[in-house]
């Protein structure tokens, strides 16, 4: 006979889920009514539920899943793809924290709208709690605050899982008194149909947790078919009797499954349930292996044309090994050193094994009926979460999972557990069940492992850079980091303490911290007065531990730290050999904590090895000081010596331009005082010439014909030729004699030995006289041509100058572009010399639209070589420009030319100075400018600039 209690589970339920199906079609009307968006969640801290509204404002649509499991999923992920991903986390904590106490929280978050914008949300939830008392989930509502003013759509910093008064304060100020009773008015028939449901939920829910512990124990075999006689879901039972109904029978009809004669008693009995709406029972016989075998049939009536069977092997001998299989099943479950337990989808515990009361100290009453969350630590209620819903939605079997559950008496014991989904004939998922064994102690020793190889890693990473870098700042920086990120604290500062100013201070010179705290280094610097106990203890070598900050017996300390928001401090100074004075200042911020001996040993031995790492830096920095202090000293000798050389070279050069002037001078006027005589007298001797010929010719005419001894000297003389060539030859004497007095004049005006300081001279008389001097480097010789001089003269005023110097600067340049002019000759350029000479760009000049003086000028064919001589005014400027149509130079050649001693001349023909004084003579000395302007193949160009306006020196 099958149970009674059967078969009034089965009609309850059916009722219960018909008032409930239509309560909840209320309850949805209701929420979806409602100027709210409304959620609601499981116990199993699962999103069940979300209003039209909620749908409508992020633009979400549910699918039609194919099943229950598929639609919690889908349901289950909408909330998590919805938020904003830097809220998430920190919304899913108060949420999860607020599971484990069933407290109201509130929390405020960035929601994604339909149209893709996020919005600023003010989530208010509380919890639910069945008819009996238990917690059944929670349910919420959320209101847009982007829009409100007084800063209440800013994100709070701390959000509270209990429903504070500020909280409160800020909900009032978000709507106008209307809309609030409006609110109030539909939160409390919403309220109501809550409370309705919660009491239906919890009816049905016992009643089908019953019925489903009834099904798992009973022997029957059950399935749901339709009113054709499909098979919807089956499940096989504790039985394995064969041919009742094949494993894959699911979506097939009795006729396939069963015999002919069994199949046709089924369907008559189906009219007759449907018909009257009352359960019908029957007997029939399958054959079986070696005998026959008799069942009996139950058939139950279900909404929606659907039925109910249960179907029982009435042999005595499948009943016995049925009570013996159980006893054995509960004797292995009893006697288990691991704990055996089995959830539903909500999270409830619906068995655990009898050694749960000996493992965690509860009794069994205690915890069957409740959820599992309350019995997880905190933090690890979402690992458990997250591992069921992976179940759930994949159906297969996870990797095992290690969490933390609260004995009784309060401490925290580590488990290892797997688990595993029981799913009917159609494969959704019924309950879970799992297993889970004591880890504790080897967490424990892994905890400790870490935490002494994190230590050592600390350590050895630390000695490592001080082997690796002597940069203080860098070690400093890494060692605040590297402790923060291994106490997992929410600020590491590091203080130097300057002792050397007015008022002694401790200076933040490096920090780490979260993420939510505001930085200190800008902030203003504590005094050693506003921080008089933490300071003296540091200055004293001692270190501060404070588990919290409420403990301080310094109201000063106390107030200091409290302002920097810490709940658990601790201070270790350090001090180093060249007396400086340091500290590592470790807070947190969020409650009590207590600061454990071996994290002290721990920040002892860092503070150590940084002391001897600022001790090393100090002093590689001293050694690098000096050593750059001797290589600066070493580079100003080395500078200093150079210059002196070149300054010695340049004075031995100078003394020796101005001795060779002397010479010059002295030549010029020893020469000119005998040329002076044979030139004053040149004329008179002409003229006593002339008269003495014109004698001898009157005599001629007088005394003709002359006498025999006349006649024979007329003739040995030759008279006649004497009288024309006499006059040429004193002719030919006074050219010579002036020749020689243009000479002397040249030099005289080269050397200039007679003005000193700077006068206005003529330039013009100046370059002649250079001229002069090298006109016979400038004539042709055997196998080179004559240098054709251009001479292209402005209409200059006298220049204020040094005139000897200046001609020192004509020389040297001219002597330049005759060598480059011979040089390219004698190399096989005899008709290669530049046809044209192009303007140069970059030519410092006073106006930009008075081009460069340059042989493109000259637009005739020069085949040979030419030096161009140009002088004009631009503006307070008079310019010389000497050209030549040589070889050019490259680049490197042109920037070096003015650098003492460069040259590019054979040894023994140059040496590297007369550019290098032009330079000086032109800039330092005139406060002039000297560009040279050239280019392989294209010639150069020298352009020498010197200022019109300067006052001759007295």
């Amino acid at each position: 006979m099958f149970s009674k209690k059967v078969q009034s589970y089965v009609k309850q339920i059916i009722v219960e889920e018909e008032e409930i199906q239509q309560d909840e079609k209320g309850f949805c009307q209701q929420a979806d009514i409602a100027p709210l968006m409304i959620w609601m969640s499981r116990c199993n801290a699962l999103y069940c539920y979300f209003n039209s509204n909620w749908l409508k404002f992020t633009g979400t649509h549910l699918t039609k899943a194919a099943s229950a499991s598929a639609r919690a999923e889908e349901i289950g992920n909408i909330w998590t793809g919805s938020v904003h991903p830097e809220d998430r986390q920190r919304c899913e904590d108060i949420y999860l924290r607020a599971f484990v106490t069933y407290d109201s929280f509130q929390r405020q978050y960035r929601l994604r709208r339909a149209d893709g914008e996020y919005r600023w949300i003010l989530d208010t939830a509380a919890p639910r709690f069945a008819a009996d008392g238990s917690f059944v989930g929670y349910i919420g509502y959320c209101i847009d605050l982007t829009e409100v003013p007084i800063g209440i759509g800013q994100p709070s910093l701390t959000e509270s899982c209990s429903l504070s008064t500020n909280s409160s304060r800020y909900l009032r100020k978000i709507t106008e008194e209307e809309r609030a009773t409006e609110l109030a008015k539909a939160l409390e028939q919403l309220q109501a149909e809550i409370s309705k449901r919660q009491a239906i939920e919890a009816e049905l829910r016992q009643k089908t947790s019953e019925f489903a512990a009834i099904l798992q124990v009973l022997p029957d075999s059950y399935f749901r078919i339709d009113a054709a006689g499909s098979i919807l879901d089956y499940k096989q039972g504790l039985m394995e009797s064969l041919y009742i109904l094949p494993e894959d029978c699911q979506g097939k009809s009795l006729h396939e499954c069963l015999p002919t004669a069994v199949s046709d008693r089924f369907h008559q009995a189906i009219n007759q349930v449907l018909e009257t709406q009352y359960e019908v029972s029957f007997e029939y016989t399958l054959p079986q292996p070696g005998e026959n075998k008799n069942f009996a049939a139950r058939l139950l009536p279900l909404p929606d044309q659907q039925i109910i069977v249960l179907v029982r092997d009435t042999s005595d001998n499948i009943q016995a090994a049925l009570i013996e299989s159980d006893a054995k099943f509960r004797s292995i479950v009893e006697n288990a050193n691991n704990v055996i337990f089995a959830l539903t989808l909500e999270g409830i515990f619906s068995y655990v094994s009898p050694n749960w009361t000996e493992i965690f100290g509860h009794e069994i009453a205690e915890v069957e009926g409740k959820s599992f969350i309350p019995f997880i630590h905190p933090d690890d209620v979402h690992i458990c979460v997250d591992y069921f819903q992976r179940i759930l939605t994949t159906s297969e079997k996870q990797k095992p999972i290690e969490y933390r559950v609260q004995h009784k008496n309060g401490n925290w014991r580590w488990h290892t557990s797997n688990s595993s989904a029981i799913k009917d004939a159609n494969g959704n998922i019924l309950y879970f069940v799992g297993i889970c064994y004591d880890t504790t102690d080897r967490k424990e020793a892994e905890i400790a492992l870490r935490e002494s190889a994190q230590r050592e890693a600390l350590l050895n990473r630390l000695s490592s850079q001080i082997r690796a870098s002597l940069d203080l700042n860098y070690i400093v920086e890494t060692a605040v980091q590297e402790i923060r990120n291994l106490f997992q604290i929410d600020r590491c500062v590091f203080f130097w303490y300057r002792q050397d100013a007015d008022v002694p201070y401790w200076e933040r010179v490096y920090e780490a911290k979260s993420s939510f705290l505001p930085c200190l280094l800008n902030q203003q610097e504590a005094t050693h007065a506003e921080i008089k106990l933490i300071a003296a203890k540091t200055l004293n070598g001692e270190i501060i531990r404070v588990d919290d900050t409420e403990t301080v017996g310094d109201s000063i300390a106390e107030q200091f730290l409290q302002d920097f928001g810490f709940t658990a401090f601790m201070a270790l100074p350090v001090h180093t050999q060249s007396g400086e004075i340091g500290a590592f200042s470790c807070g947190y911020c969020s409650g009590f904590r207590p600061w454990l001996n071996n994290e002290v040993e721990l920040l002892q031995a860092v503070t150590v090895q940084l002391a001897i790492a600022i001790d090393q830096a100090k002093l590689y920095n001293q050694s690098r000081i000096t050593a750059q202090t001797a290589q600066d000293k070493a580079q100003q000798l080395e500078a200093a010596l150079l210059e002196l050389q070149q300054t010695q070279t340049q004075l031995i050069q100078t003394e020796k331009m101005s001795s060779l002037g002397q010479l010059v001078a002295g030549i010029a006027h020893e020469i000119n005082n005998p040329v002076n005589f044979i030139y004053g007298n040149i004329s008179h001797a002409s003229e006593y010439t002339k008269d003495l010929l014109q004698l001898v010719e009157l005599y001629q005419q007088s005394y003709c014909p002359p006498t025999p001894e006349i006649d024979r000297q007329i003739n040995t003389i030759d008279l006649e030729f004497l009288k024309q060539d006499l006059p040429k030859i004193l002719e030919s004497m006074k050219m010579g004699a002036e020749r020689i007095r243009q000479i002397v004049l040249s030099l005289r005006n080269f050397s200039r030995l007679d003005e000193d300081g700077t006068k206005a001279v003529d330039i013009h008389e100046g370059m002649d006289s250079t001229l002069l001097l090298l006109q016979n480097r400038l004539k042709a010789k055997p196998g080179h041509p004559e240098i054709q001089v251009i001479r292209d003269y402005g209409n200059l005023p006298p220049v204020v100058c040094h005139a000897g110097q200046m001609n020192q600067v004509f020389m040297n340049v001219l002597t330049n572009a005759i060598d480059a002019l011979e040089e390219s000759y004698s190399v096989g350029r005899r008709s290669a010399y530049i046809n044209s000479h192009t303007p140069q760009k970059g030519v410092c000049v006073a106006s930009p639209r008075v081009a460069p003086m340059s042989l493109a000028n000259n637009t005739e064919q020069m085949t040979l070589p030419q030096i161009h001589i140009r002088s004009l005014i631009q503006k307070d400027y008079v310019i010389i420009s000497i050209a030549d149509n040589g070889p050019g130079m490259s680049e490197e050649v042109r920037k070096r030319l003015f650098d003492p001693f460069f040259t590019t001349k054979p040894v023994g023909k140059g040496t590297g100075m007369g550019l290098s004084i032009s330079y000086q003579i032109v800039v330092q000395k005139h406060g002039g400018k000297i560009h040279c302007i050239s280019a392989p193949g294209e010639g150069a160009e020298f352009v020498v600039m010197i200022p019109l306006k300067q006052e001759p020196s007295t």
